[in-house]
């Protein structure tokens, strides 16, 4: 499944956005991910947690404690490619993913995520495709959803990212 969305940022230029996507504290305050290295941050392999990420560091959003105490994240994501301003290209599964109510359609596949900045006449707008997100059903104990892992991702995008940074930058006022 492909998931398309544009979404507008009036007053914020794409700049703005694109620099507040790859910093790990302004990644974390935009979103509905939370502050601080235990819930957002960039992580380079060789080096660990960093403040601004480059190709090749992941992304770990939405982290958590286990039952054990282990630091678990929500979301795990790559980047692939980046063009300063304009494209941000990665890799990106979640939690979710290994949810289906068929455990034997679970995928390891990631999905691939790009995100396109651009100016408007207002501010700027992001284009996002969301390729390769698996469709099978998956069910969410913690919120109750089942649905289509397609139908879910799409909806949070507007619940975690796109609410979310419409107000950090002003843009619903």
């Amino acid at each position: 499944m492909n998931l398309v969305q544009t979404v507008q940022f009036t007053g914020a230029s794409p700049e703005m956005l694109y620099n507040a996507y790859l910093d790990s504290v302004e990644h974390g305050k935009m979103t509905t991910s939370g502050e601080g290295e235990d819930k957002t941050t960039w992580y380079r392999p060789d080096v660990g947690n960093v403040a601004t990420a480059k190709v090749g560091d992941e992304l770990r959003c939405w982290g958590f404690r286990d039952e054990k105490g282990d630091q678990v994240y929500n979301l795990k994501a790559t980047l692939l490619e980046l063009a300063p301003g304009e494209l941000i290209v990665q890799t990106w599964k979640n939690l979710p993913f290994t949810l289906a109510t068929n455990k034997a359609l679970i995928t390891e596949m990631p999905s691939t995520l790009i995100l396109r900045f651009k100016k408007t006449a207002f501010g700027s707008e992001i284009h996002m495709v969301h390729a390769n997100v698996p469709d099978y059903e998956v069910f969410i104990e913690q919120t109750g959803e089942k649905d289509a892992l397609g139908n879910i991702i799409n909806t949070h995008w507007g619940l975690q990212y796109w609410e979310p940074m419409q107000q950090y930058f002003g843009c619903n006022k």
